[in-house]
């Protein structure tokens, strides 16, 4: 299923603009002019092309961060798990749920409310 960040988008899309298609036909002695527009234009590309290298690199090392911290923090839960089933097979005498019964035994909390 594609989602937003999938989708092709209008920029995607060929079009008048992008194509360089004119509408009348081209004229002698203009060569010069295309050639300062392509020009402009791979300089432009080019320019988009570094930026996106640059954003490449820069997702890349957040998610190398990530995958790190991912790791530490898998192996603190591992460590945690393993140090709790140790104390419970020990019977370290950790705090054990309270009965059903003394929940019904406590009062309740009340508030007067007024609109």
């Amino acid at each position: 299923m594609k989602d937003v960040t999938t989708a092709k988008g209008l920029n995607d899309l060929r079009t008048v603009l992008s194509s360089h298609v004119h509408s009348k036909p081209a004229q002698k002695g203009t060569a010069h002019l295309d050639l300062y527009l392509l020009s402009k234009e791979k300089q432009r590309l080019e320019k988009e092309l570094a930026r996106l290298e640059q954003r490449q690199r820069r997702i890349r090392e957040r998610l190398a961060d990530i995958c790190q911290a991912m790791g530490m923090l898998e192996q603190k839960a591992e460590r945690e798990r393993s140090s709790e089933e140790a104390s419970t097979e020990l019977g370290a005498g950790g705090k054990q749920p309270a009965p059903a019964s003394q929940y019904s035994q406590r009062p309740w909390k009340k508030m007067p409310f007024d609109y």
